[in-house]
This record gives C-alpha cells, sequence and structure tokens, in this order.
C-alpha cells in the first residue's frame, strides 16, 4: 500500500497561513497540519481545526520565533534581549553547543507548548518543529523522552538525502537526515513512530505541482510525509515577520497553496492507487 501524509507547516502562524491551508485541505490533496502554540493565529488555528475534523492537527514546537509559552522567568536563556525567542537558527546553535542554551529549559517550553495544544482540546498526531529543531541531537533527546508523557508517540523524521539546485537546501536536508540517522536508537527506546519516508527539505518554497507530482507518482511501498507551506502573503504577515525575524518561505507560501489545488495531482494520487492519510493512521 502507498500512503501520503500531505502536511503543512505554521498552521497557527496568521489568518492567511490559517486560510490557504484550510483551502488547501478543502479542495486540494492537503490531509495535515502542524500548529504553532505561540503565535498570532493560534486561536483561529483552533477553531478551523474543529471546524474540519478530517484534517490530521499535529504540534509545531517554535522555540525560534516570537514570545515564549513558558512565563519568561521560566526560559530566560531561550531568549533575546528583546524578550523574544532568538529568532535565528545559528544563535539557537551556537548558544546550545556552547552550553548557554539550557537543555531544560527546552524540556520547560516543549511541555508548554504541547499542554497548550492539547488544553485546547485539539487532539494532536504527531509533532515536527520549527526550522526542525527537534532534529537537533540534543534536543531531539529531549523531545522523544518527554512527548510520550502526553500520549504523543509520532514524530517527524527526515531521511532526505537528496540534491537541490539551491547547494544551502542540499546541505541542510543532509546535515538533517544524518542527525536523524544517529536518533533510531531513541526512536525505539520510546516507542516513537514515523513514517517511512520524508519530502520537502530540498524543494522547499518550490513545491510546484509538477514536483509534487514527481514525488508522489514515485512513491513506493509504506507511508511517506511530504512537507509544504501554503498560504496567503498579507499585511499581518509581512508585519509579523518584522517582529520574528524572516521567513524566506513566505512569498512562496501562495504557488505552493496553487500546486496542492491543481486537479492533475488527484490523477495522480488516483492512478498511482495512493491513499492520503494522516499521522493518525500511522
Amino acid at each position: 500500500m502507498r500512503r501520503a501524509i500531505i502536511n503543512a507547516d505554521d498552521f497557527g502562524l496568521c489568518r492567511g497561513v490559517n486560510e490557504g491551508i484550510i483551502k488547501a485541505h478543502r479542495e486540494g490533496i492537503l490531509t495535515s497540519a502542524t500548529l504553532m502554540a505561540n503565535m498570532p493565529g493560534f486561536e483561529g488555528a483552533v477553531a478551523l481545526a474543529r471546524e474540519n475534523p478530517r484534517l490530521g492537527v499535529g504540534i509545531h514546537l517554535n522555540l525560534l520565533r516570537g514570545t515564549p509559552v513558558s512565563p519568561p522567568d521560566k526560559v530566560p536563556t531561550l531568549l533575546a534581549p528583546s524578550g523574544l525567542l532568538w529568532g535565528s537558527v545559528y544563535v539557537f546553535l551556537r548558544r546550545l553547543w556552547s552550553g548557554r542554551l539550557s537543555l531544560a529549559e527546552v524540556e520547560t517550553e516543549v511541555r508548554a507548548q504541547v499542554e497548550k495544544v492539547l488544553a485546547a482540546g485539539v487532539p494532536a498526531t504527531h509533532v515536527d518543529s520549527e526550522k526542525h529543531l527537534h532534529t537537533v541531537p540534543p534536543v531531539f533527546r529531549t523531545v522523544v523522552r518527554v512527548v510520550p508523557d502526553y500520549g504523543l508517540r509520532r514524530v517527524r523524521f527526515i531521511n532526505e538525502f537528496c540534491l537541490s539546485s539551491q547547494p544551502a537546501q542540499t546541505a541542510k536536508a543532509w546535515a538533517i537526515s544524518l542527525a536523524c540517522r544517529r536518533m533510531r536508537r531513541r526512536l525505539r527506546e520510546h516507542a516513537i513512530m514515523t513514517a517511512d519516508r520524508f519530502y520537502g527539505l530540498c524543494g522547499s518554497g518550490r513545491m510546484t505541482a509538477r514536483r509534487l507530482a514527481r514525488i508522489l507518482d514515485r512513491l513506493g511501498e509504506g507511508t511517506a510525509e511530504i512537507m509544504v507551506h501554503p498560504g496567503y502573503m498579507t499585511e499581518e504577515l509581512v508585519a509579523l515577520e518584522r517582529i520574528t525575524g524572516s521567513y524566506y518561505i513566505n512569498n512562496r507560501r501562495e504557488l505552493e497553496l496553487g500546486a496542492l489545488l491543481d486537479p492533475a495531482l488527484r490523477e495522480v494520487v488516483k492512478r498511482r492507487a495512493i491513499e492520503l492519510t494522516t499521522y493518525r493512521e500511522i
């Protein structure tokens, strides 16, 4: 059996992203989304999730942007002088590797975000993260140890050893995939389940209908997650970017939304007998 989870990151970021995700679910091939607990669109996303129960909704852990869910005095090393999360992967990693970023505080914030989502009544399907920070080995060990406490046993696992026209994307995909490979034993120890394959890093921001069709057309047996970022570019999103840091993906969200709505993709799904599914079914 060939199964595909088409997952949109950034649910809860803002209204324009929320609306794009729901349109892609209702009218296109999107089956799943991951919810940011600490961003302005959270309440709107929760309401939309209730209205669309077939949409699988996971948790998009965000240790990078905006304000923490935890009281600031509980997570001081996660915060810049502005009181916001650091906003830069490079700053986060540099502080982590130098011992200036506390893993105990990472655990505190992970728990706070998970608890906020569950308290809102969202039956979370799985966990991933902003900029894939959960795949950094010390953070990964924390996440896979913590989330089973909440009945969550499905986590995004990236194994995309791919070549991109963008060398930086290729390097990122290989680095993250190698980091995940090192964590397989931890997954087994905590009975964490994953999709068999992952797609989306090398094509991030460029998930056109043609690219999605190629991915779907070559799916093998098992379950694959395909990561996308649909949405609408709005003034709210531009203003939010000034506060939380730039999203290179923002100018491409509408392109990816259009791709997910392309009726040709349903034909590929039908021809290849692919079951569109969510992490609930893993």
